[in-house]
């Protein structure tokens, strides 16, 4: 057993030996060879026992790669521009400053900020604290520049539409104020198409001069309403389907209807309110003395049905509600009467 161990190593050593030669023997080949394709450089460059072929088509491969960047140092490294030469500037000046020239980390940070970060922490005079025993530097570092960019947005109170477009355009409080008084259409119309080339005064008279156009979109649904009003409601989510029809049942005299009918125009909904009642028109009218006028506005101003005579329990085998399966974004049930005299 101990003398088939010793051939194997006496056989390892000696393919060591002999790829040792190989390799020696292939430098000066190499060298003398002009630049081709790795795969036939290593093939055609020596002849070798088939057993070490692979092992000196690597070693040749690793050291072709090693010194690539000293045989051809001009054509391998990528240009500086004179911008990227500038913010190097500034990393090493901030990393000189602050004792850091060896942290890799703190580097890694200030190589990924913009020139504008880097100019305003040379102007603020910021040095992290090294020593700090709970956070390392770059994590310092990192807080104190997301805090820096925090402070070019808009004021930390609560941020909507008209704030945003005025942070944006830098525009004061007088003219943040004008346009919260505008209406739908019109603040619309001015955040579309104010770009700063015109007084914020003329592009509000425009808007006030352009004629409503009704392309069915929710949009354009609610022109009139209180313009931040309306216009936030495009920036929340929606759990209702804006284009969907929505029904109310067991409405009695249609207070709820007309309520409903009129919050979902201020939101911009254009879908059709449904409004029905259990009673017959006629007992409607001996209940509430308002229900002509108010099934009037219901179907005028908000385009809105009202049907009468609609058990709510029967819908399923309603004709009136055949097709109307896909069509209703909500459906709004009201409290049927307990049948209680009074408590």
């Amino acid at each position: 057993m101990a003398e088939v161990e010793e051939q194997d190593i006496t056989e390892l050593e000696q393919q060591d030996e002999d790829v040792t030669e190989i390799l020696a023997s292939a430098e000066n080949t190499d060298e003398a060879a002009a630049p081709a394709e790795e795969s036939s450089d290593d093939d055609d460059a020596v002849d070798v026992e088939e057993h070490l072929k692979d092992a000196v088509e690597g070693s040749l491969r690793l050291k072709r790669l090693l010194s690539r960047d000293d045989d051809e140092p001009g054509k391998k490294k990528r240009k500086v521009t004179a911008a990227e030469a500038e913010k190097d500037k500034k990393v090493k000046l901030l990393l000189i400053k602050w004792g850091l020239a060896q942290d890799k980390v703190v580097k890694h940070v200030l190589d990924g900020s913009s020139v504008e970060d880097l100019d305003e922490l040379i102007k603020s005079g910021y040095v992290p604290d090294k020593f700090n025993e709970w956070k390392t530097t770059c994590e310092l570092l990192t807080r104190y520049m997301c805090e820096m960019r925090e402070k070019k947005l808009p004021r930390g109170t609560a941020c909507d539409s008209v704030a945003a477009f005025a942070h944006r355009w830098k525009l004061d409080l007088a003219k943040d104020k004008v346009l919260r008084t505008l209406k739908h259409g019109e603040l619309r119309y001015v955040l579309s198409t104010y770009d700063g080339t015109k007084e914020l005064k003329e592009v509000i008279e425009e808007a006030q001069n352009e004629n409503e156009v009704d392309d069915y979109t929710t949009a354009s649904s609610v022109p009139k309403a209180p313009g931040l009003a309306a216009l936030s409601r495009f920036t929340r989510l929606e759990l209702i389907d804006p284009m969907a029809d929505a029904a109310v049942f067991g409405d009695a005299n249609l207070t709820f209807a007309l309520k409903l009918a009129k919050h979902r125009k201020a939101l911009g909904h254009v879908g059709r309110v449904i409004a029905t009642t259990f009673e017959d028109l006629d007992t409607l009218r001996e209940r509430y003395k308002e229900i002509d006028d108010s099934i009037k506005t219901l179907e005028q101003d908000y385009f809105a049905e009202v049907w009468h005579g609609v058990d709510c329990t029967r819908i399923a085998i309603d004709d009136k509600f055949k097709g109307l399966e896909k069509s209703l974004g909500a459906v709004y049930y009201n409290f049927p009467h307990s049948g209680a005299i009074g408590g």
